[in-house]
């Protein structure tokens, strides 16, 4: 007999808060211009640092992809013969800090110059081939991010009788990476500000509509009602705005990245290269969401223990 009892209180329970869930979403309805207003300025608060996140790893990605591919480039002397070349390939693999090594001949690089340049019928007219030879090394991961090492490695070949010139481009890659670290503070800086901004925008919102209501909270606290049973529908109110606007700003993000992703296609046309865009998983956009959710109950639950302090 008490298992149904708590089956049926468990029950009504349930029923209660789906209806007061139900109530507060057509109270929302009830004041469209208000709603849509608070709705679309989350939307766009929340937007704007989930876009700077959407830079910021899209910049770790390119980041790392070039560390992967970072390489040390040498270039040989003009009277190299193909033995020294052999010799100096197998002493650099010796090297542990090396991890593959690749030779391009002159004869090579100037078929690949022609193809990327479209130079074909110029080069045709040269008596002779410009281009040395170049041996690409290729650090090893433990070092690729490494720049001391790696210029240490750049120094040791440069003592290689057969070596001309050599180089390493370090130096762009940390700059890139200080640009990838500059979008994560900025994400994080903005996000928080606006953070801010929807705790107010949701707080103000909830507070007029209990100061629209204040005379009826105080008949409801006169005839016993507690400040939970009072606030439960206004925290359902703080759902709805946090949900539909968690969801506008997915929304936005999503359709700003579908945008600019045929001008990145354009662009890594250009390099003749090739780029996707990455955009938000699906554990990202849930908990963009939640985070949406979150702040609008926050904002909910400092504005109601305002009000329902002043009517106590």
């Amino acid at each position: 007999m008490s298992d149904n009892k708590k089956l049926v209180t468990r029950d009504n329970l349930i029923s209660t808060h789906w209806k007061i869930l139900r109530s507060s979403f057509f109270t929302l309805i009830s004041n469209p211009i208000r709603t849509v207003v608070t709705v679309v300025l989350i939307a766009v608060s929340l937007a704007v640092p989930m876009t700077f996140y959407v830079f910021y790893n899209n910049a770790v990605s390119i980041t790392n992809s070039l560390n992967d591919n970072s390489q040390i480039s040498l270039y040989l002397k003009e009277d190299t013969t193909q033995q020294q070349i052999d010799d100096l390939i197998n002493k650099i693999k010796s090297n542990s800090n090396v991890k593959s090594v690749a030779f391009i001949s002159k004869e090579q690089g100037l078929v690949e110059f022609s193809k990327m340049s479209g130079f074909v019928e110029p080069l045709e007219f040269l008596n002779k081939n410009p281009l040395p030879d170049v041996i690409e090394i290729m650090p090893s991961e433990d070092i690729s991010n490494t720049k001391v090492v790696a210029e240490n490695m750049l120094n040791e070949f440069l003592t290689y009788p057969e070596v001309a010139q050599g180089k390493f481009d370090f130096v762009w890659l940390q700059k890139l990476e200080a640009i990838a670290k500059f979008l994560r503070n900025i994400a994080l800086s903005v996000g928080v500000m606006l953070s801010l901004g929807v705790i107010l925008t949701v707080s103000n919102t909830i507070r007029i509509n209990l100061l629209a209501h204040r005379d009826e909270i105080e008949i409801m606290k006169i005839f016993g009602a507690t400040d939970t049973f009072v606030a439960r529908p206004y925290l359902y109110m703080g759902f709805w705005f946090g949900l539909i606007g968690g969801f506008l700003a997915w929304w936005l993000n999503t359709f700003f990245i579908i945008c600019i992703i045929s001008i990145i296609d354009n662009i890594a046309n250009i390099y003749g290269s090739s780029y996707t865009m990455i955009q938000l998983s699906f554990s990202e956009s849930f908990i963009s969401v939640m985070i949406s959710i979150l702040l609008s109950i926050i904002a909910t639950k400092l504005s109601l223990n305002r009000i329902l302090k002043e009517t106590s």
